[in-house]
């Protein structure tokens, strides 16, 4: 019994000494951006005025392949029965043969050295992925997810650019023109889990900033509407952000970016995205690790 607990806690301390050596690593400071590739979707449209003009006061030049009603990895989003999904903001039918083809063709022409990267589609409603239809929140689906979201990472840091991630928060309520998506709501909070789990994993070439934390909801399944006194960064419908609440998120964001702003302390990254074993579109809660 003695010598199972020493190989117990000797396994501890190695797996926490690689844990601490992963954080180290991804805390280091980078070299201020010179060049910023935002991609994404409708919400990292929204930002995109706002940093463009924020990052153009310090010399830096912002572009954008962000695609309304598109993720930044690839496949079609589906309905759980299979039926496309036809999104109210965007043309998604197009998401799938379009996207890497904006992002790459920006990629050669811009050359950035840092890309931004944020992203809900990755979570809704479903994806048609290698000829197969995967549902979040699912054991197979979360795996064919983030097997994804690496191709679309090793083609975006190709050439060396570093990656900051930004997880869409959940919606924020109440709002002048959103209505309640809770099912909406819980994938965001989850998919924010799984790509903290992953820039986590590969500090080598991801990095994080911790929108839901910024925005007042780390861990939870919905937003405040207002984040600080009299801001309210997603007053028009809950999801976007527009006006003075724009603005004021950004200002946060370039000086994370610049370092001359520390970055937010992010809840407990978790070791996995938790995931049912069903092939439903619900996530489950507390089911096992995908």
């Amino acid at each position: 019994m003695i010598a199972r607990f020493g190989g117990l806690l000797a396994c501890a301390l190695v797996m926490s000494t690689q844990i601490d050596a992963a954080g180290a690593a991804s805390m280091q400071q980078p070299p201020p951006p010179q060049r910023i590739l935002l991609v994404g979707d409708s919400t990292a449209e929204t930002i995109y005025p706002s940093l463009r003009d924020a990052a153009a006061a310090h010399g830096i030049d912002v572009q954008s392949a962000a695609r309304i009603g598109c993720g930044v990895t690839d496949g079609a989003p589906k309905l759980d029965d299979g039926r496309p999904y036809i999104d109210y903001f965007g043309d998604t039918s197009q998401c799938a043969g379009i996207t890497s083809s904006l992002q790459d063709t920006l990629l050669a022409r811009q050359r950035p050295d840092t890309i931004v990267w944020m992203s809900g589609w990755e979570s809704w409603p479903n994806r048609e992925l290698d000829g197969q239809l995967v549902h979040f929140g699912t054991i197979a689906g979360n795996k064919a997810i983030r097997a994804h979201i690496d191709t679309a990472v090793a083609r975006l840091t190709a050439s060396g650019a570093r990656l900051v991630m930004l997880p869409v928060a959940p919606n924020a309520y109440p709002s002048a023109r959103g209505l309640l998506n809770a099912q909406g709501d819980a994938r965001l909070a989850d998919l924010a889990k799984l790509l903290r789990s992953y820039a986590a994993h590969h500090p080598d070439k991801v990095s994080l900033i911790d929108l839901p934390t910024i925005l007042r909801c780390p861990i939870e399944d919905r937003c405040p509407d207002e984040v600080a006194p009299g801001v309210r960064p997603r007053a028009l419908d809950g999801f976007h952000f527009d006006g003075d609440g724009a603005v004021w998120l950004v200002n946060q964001l370039t000086g994370i970016l610049l370092g001359t702003t520390p970055p937010p302390a992010g809840p407990a990254v978790p070791e996995c995205a938790q995931a049912s074993v069903g092939s439903g579109s619900l996530v489950a809660r507390g089911a096992k690790c995908a």
